[in-house]
């Protein structure tokens, strides 16, 4: 064999697989930021009189009629504490027939942790009356109930399903947590501390998951395509049961702003977590 043949031989590099710092990494980063992110919005939301303000204005961006309202609170109603074991036993048994073990800790720790997290803290924190009522909503139970579920099912469902689990699973957390903004249940900061809290529990998952050897990752899914397109289709289910900016078209802004935000918190805790889980997937 010739020297030019040499050359233009292609040359097989052996497969790799993927480090298992980067998990391990990328699981207490996304520990640290959920964690770091529901205290301040605790210190913000909660305990300061700006925050306070800010977040009875996003609220009060989004209204909707009284026969548009039935259906939302109908949704809200499913959900329960019943809810939450039927769930989280779908998902555990899911992962024991399938023999993914870890995964069935994983996901009971998870829902189990960032639901009893979201009750500690309305339990414990103290909201300063500043004129907006002294009862402390943060973080929203139903939120955290359907993030936390939404997490565990991702965790657990074979390769083929992840997709759909990623799109389905951001328009429900949408759909939600902007529910319960509308009922006048929640305020947006609400939403979002739940998405932190729940988003600590999964790094902490992901990190205790990585410490024991990992697949090679499924390969992308479009992650963050998919749970941004979930979670805009339950702006427009809102939209089309009638949740509407308050004020008409001269309250589009603040509206927008209230959507855009518990929109892109979702699809990146959505996304994120599908890109963390990748090589755990099988």
């Amino acid at each position: 064999m010739t020297t030019q043949q040499l050359d233009t031989v292609p040359m097989e590099m052996p497969a790799r697989a993927p480090a298992r710092s980067r998990y391990v990494g990328g699981g207490a980063i996304a520990m640290i930021i959920g964690l770091v992110g529901t205290i301040l919005l605790v210190r913000v939301a909660v305990l300061s009189r700006t925050g306070q303000q800010l977040d009875a204005e996003a609220t009060e961006a989004l209204h909707t009629g009284r026969g548009a309202l039935e259906p939302l609170l109908s949704a809200l109603g499913t959900i329960s504490t019943g809810t939450v074991a039927l769930a989280l036993a779908a998902c555990v048994v899911l992962a024991l027939i399938r023999r993914r073990f870890a995964a069935a800790g994983a996901a009971v720790l998870i829902v189990g942790g960032a639901n009893v997290t979201t009750q500690l803290i309305k339990l414990l924190v103290d909201r300063p009356n500043f004129g907006d009522g002294s009862h402390n909503s943060l973080p929203s139970g139903h939120t955290t109930v359907v993030v936390s579920i939404v997490l565990a099912a991702l965790l657990v469902a074979p390769v083929g399903l992840r997709a759909l689990s990623v799109l389905l699973g951001s328009f429900a957390i949408v759909f939600i947590g902007i529910s319960t903004v509308v009922a006048g249940w929640h305020l947006p900061s609400d939403v979002l501390a739940a998405l932190t809290v729940t988003l600590a529990w999964a790094g902490l998952a992901v990190l205790l998951l990585s410490l024991r050897p990992t697949e090679r990752p499924t390969g992308g899914v479009g992650a963050f395509f998919l749970a941004a397109l979930g979670a805009g289709a339950g702006v427009i289910a809102l939209v089309v049961t009638g949740v509407r900016p308050d004020g008409g078209w001269s309250g589009i802004e603040p509206a927008l702003t209230v959507l855009a935000v518990i929109m892109g918190g979702t699809a990146l805790t959505v996304a994120w977590f599908t890109r963390l889980t990748s090589a755990h997937a099988r």
